[in-house]
C-alpha cells in the first residue's frame, strides 16, 4: 500500500511538471487574483483526468493477462512514455499558450478545463502509458492500481490549484529556463518509466 501511495505521488508530480494550455490558463487566472476561477479550471481538468484514467484502466482490465494484445499495449504504453520523455528532454523552449479565460463563469471555467484537458492528446498518451505501467507493476491488483491513481489525481488537482494560488508570489521566478528545466526532469523520469514498461513488464 505504501508503495502505491508514493508511486502514485510520483506519477502525479511528473504530470504536474507538464507545461501546456492548462498551466498557462491557471497561472494567468492566479496573476489576475481570480483564485476561484483557477480552482474551477483545475477541477474541470481533474474530472477529465478521472474519466480518462478509468476508461483506459477498464479497457486494460477487460483483456486477458496472457493475451498478445495486452503485451502489445504494454509495449505501446512504454513507447509513448519514452517518446514523450525524449520530447521533453530535447525541447529547446516552452511554447506559451494563453487561453482567454479571465471573464468566464464558474460553470464555463469548469467546462473549459475539462475540454482543454480532454482534447489534449499528450494528456491521453501520458495516462495511457501510466495506467499500463501501473497494471503491470501491481500485477492487475485493482485496489493498488486504484489507490495509485487516486493519489496521482489528487496530487495533479492540488498542484494545478496551487499554481494559480501562488502565481502572484512566484511571478518573478517563472522564467523560460525554469520551465525548461522542469520539462527535462520530467522527461528523464518518463524515459525511465517507458524503458521499464517495454522491457521489464
Amino acid at each position: 500500500m505504501g508503495e502505491a501511495i508514493w508511486q502514485g505521488a510520483l506519477t502525479g508530480l511528473v504530470l504536474a511538471t507538464f507545461v501546456g494550455p492548462i498551466f498557462f490558463a491557471v497561472v494567468d487566472l492566479g496573476l489576475q487574483g481570480h483564485i476561484r476561477g483557477a480552482a474551477w479550471l483545475a477541477f474541470g481538468t481533474f474530472v477529465s483526468d478521472i474519466i480518462t484514467v478509468l476508461f483506459i484502466y477498464l479497457v486494460a482490465r477487460s483483456i486477458d493477462r496472457g493475451s498478445m494484445l495486452l503485451q502489445v499495449m504494454y509495449v505501446a504504453g512504454g513507447s509513448v512514455l519514452l517518446l514523450m520523455g525524449l520530447q521533453n528532454l530535447l525541447k529547446k523552449k516552452q511554447a506559451e499558450d494563453h487561453p482567454d479565460v479571465s471573464r468566464q463563469s464558474a460553470r464555463s471555467l469548469l467546462a473549459r478545463g475539462f475540454l482543454i484537458n480532454s482534447t489534449n492528446p499528450n494528456v491521453f498518451f501520458f495516462w495511457f502509458g501510466a495506467v499500463m505501467s501501473a497494471v503491470s507493476h501491481y500485477q492487475g491488483r485493482s485496489a493498488l492500481v486504484l489507490l495509485h491513481f487516486f493519489v496521482a489525481l489528487l496530487i495533479v488537482f492540488s498542484t494545478d490549484f496551487l499554481k494559480g494560488y501562488s502565481a502572484s508570489l512566484l511571478r518573478p521566478y517563472i522564467r523560460p529556463a525554469i520551465l525548461l528545466s522542469l520539462s527535462r526532469i520530467s522527461g528523464i523520469i518518463l524515459i525511465g518509466f517507458g524503458i521499464k514498461l517495454i522491457f521489464f513488464h
